[in-house]
């Protein structure tokens, strides 16, 4: 999920170019649903340094025909700061995933990243200076109210939530600083233009790591490594292509499919079954965030 924001167009997409939109951001939700069934896969084998490095160095491949239309000087930018400031809060909710995935059920990982919209609101008022209605608003508190329905801490007190899941969701605080770092980007600076600078220098910090912490890697491990990049990079470039289809207000909700495919994919590989508590959450967190989003496309519309 952790792509990239684009404005809605105001121009009407026909019915193809919708259906071909619809179809490549149901591809992207898979792609980034296998990417995390494969680091799910390597386990704790592989420092979460050698896994970015790998992801975001390989998954520059499929971007590869983007790269090669760019008009020549494209990376050429007046904002580096912003570029900046992107990257790290970024690598940041990347690596914090990365690691969360791996040490609880998959179906959850997703789940709680469809978090990012309710912090996004929420910070939206104190670093965009935009009004939230009480529409937003109240879907903003039911969307927390799903959040403490999946980790159901009455049980134990909030003193027993499992770590894995407090670092998910702080990545999806993160994703949303790095969503609204892109929304301000976005005034001035093309989406292939962020996302090079964001995958270059997040494999570069990856790499970094791994001078620290460096796994030799099996074949097995080897193969994962390289899927990991092969198909979020996929994924990155099949959202951007599916958002330049058709309108984000009509293409954007089905980003939430990601929810069915690491459902089915954490039950037929690691046989996983979602806790009734955390399917209701889940279901509460994407209506909410759902109804946010929409929200946000009238706001727009209207604005």
């Amino acid at each position: 999920m952790l792509g990239m924001i684009r404005r809605p167009r105001s121009a009407a997409a026909d019915p193809a170019a919708i259906a071909q939109g619809i179809a490549l951001m149901l591809f992207a939700g898979l792609a980034f649903s296998l990417s995390f069934a494969f680091i799910k896969a390597l386990g704790k084998e592989m420092p979460t340094s050698q896994v970015m490095l790998f992801r975001m160095g390989v998954g520059l491949v499929p971007l590869l025909p983007l790269i090669l239309r760019a008009p020549k000087g494209f990376l050429k930018t007046q904002r580096p700061f912003g570029h900046v400031y992107r990257v790290t809060v970024g690598f940041i909710s990347m690596a914090m995933i990365y690691w969360a995935v791996t040490r609880m059920p998959l179906a959850d990982a997703a789940a709680t990243q469809f978090t990012m919209p309710l912090f996004l609101t929420a910070l939206s008022v104190p670093l965009l200076g935009e009004a939230v209605g009480w529409r937003r608003a109240t879907a903003t508190v039911v969307g927390f109210g799903g959040v403490l329905v999946m980790l159901k801490p009455s049980t134990g007190g909030f003193g027993a939530l499992d770590i894995a899941y407090v670092v998910a969701l702080g990545a999806a605080f993160f994703y949303a600083l790095a969503a609204i770092a892109m929304r301000q980007l976005g005034q001035t600076e093309p989406a292939l233009r962020t996302t090079i600078y964001f995958s270059s220098v997040a494999a570069l910090a990856g790499g970094i790591g791994c001078l620290f912490d460096w796994v030799d890697p099996t074949p097995r491990q080897l193969a994962l490594l390289i899927a990991i990049g092969l198909v979020g990079g996929m994924g990155q470039y099949a959202m951007v292509s599916s958002y330049a289809k058709a309108p984000a207000t009509i293409v954007a909700p089905f980003d939430y499919s990601q929810l069915v495919w690491a459902t089915a994919l954490g039950f037929f590989v690691w046989g996983e079954t979602p806790a009734a508590n955390a399917f209701l959450g889940a279901t509460i967190l994407a209506a909410a965030g759902l109804y946010i989003f929409r929200r946000e496309a009238v706001r727009r519309r209207d604005g």
